[in-house]
């Protein structure tokens, strides 16, 4: 075994054994503070905690432009690009207010972790019923209020490359439907830190770009489309001025 596949090892060891215990930690505080908190949002800042923890004893820092373009008491539909594991960690620790993060349903069933989704009021649903799915995000919708917002990833799942992908509908008919206005967010750089089915993560620096909210008064089904690809234009530009080496 040479040098580098050494280093890479133990590189492994550190980030699985942080992310293990973190999450065991904190995923209990979580559990306990439901007992005192119905909101989530108390079980959420410890998420915050957990995920800063994450991040921090990897070497991740995160530098963030934009903030003027939000309100902590608003609510809005983030939608974002998706480069890998560390996005959710990185914009959770970044946006000042609780967010409903929407996640696969089966990520329900991890011990600990998925009792903390379930307390921080996060929106499982089920991709393989597109139907319930749709009643899962509506019925979740009308908890949106008071600064409380939604995150969708709008490519739908990671990137194997770190190239943007084509988006999805779901968050974009998600923010027509509830009213609420749509704020692209960039991240920049976490693919090189943590590729696709990388086991450890490497020390670096994330850019998470905040994009100016877009109103949804004049979106309807119709043009949903028209509304989708206008906010994937702003994250694309923002990948092309910030690393123009990675689109």
């Amino acid at each position: 075994m040479n040098t580098n596949a050494i280093k890479r090892f133990f590189l492994s060891v550190r980030s699985i054994s942080t992310t293990l215990v973190s999450t065991f930690s904190f995923g209990i505080l979580a559990l306990l503070s439901a007992f005192v908190d119905r909101t989530g949002r108390v079980p959420y800042w410890f998420g915050q905690v957990w995920a800063r923890f994450i991040l921090i004893t990897n070497g991740v820092r995160i530098n963030v432009e934009g903030m003027e373009n939000i309100s902590r008491n608003e609510s809005y539909v983030f939608i974002s690009n998706h480069q890998s594991n560390l996005d959710g960690l990185a914009i959770g620790t970044t946006l000042p207010s609780p967010l409903r993060f929407v996640i696969k349903k089966s990520l329900l069933k991890i011990p600990i972790m998925g009792q903390a989704f379930k307390l921080g009021r996060m929106i499982p649903i089920d991709r393989s019923d597109p139907q319930k799915a749709v009643e899962t995000i509506n019925r979740y919708a009308r908890e949106l209020k008071n600064g409380i917002s939604a995150l969708f990833f709008g490519e739908g799942t990671r990137s194997k490359d770190g190239r943007l992908q084509p988006f999805k509908k779901g968050g974009i008919m998600f923010s027509i439907t509830s009213k609420l206005p749509v704020v692209p967010i960039t991240v920049i750089n976490s693919f090189n830190l943590m590729p696709s089915g990388a086991l450890h993560i490497k020390k670096g620096t994330i850019d998470i770009i905040i994009g100016k909210a877009i109103s949804t008064r004049d979106f309807c089904a119709e043009n949903a489309d028209m509304l989708r690809e206008k906010v994937r234009n702003v994250i694309a530009e923002n990948i092309n001025r910030y690393s123009p080496r990675s689109t």
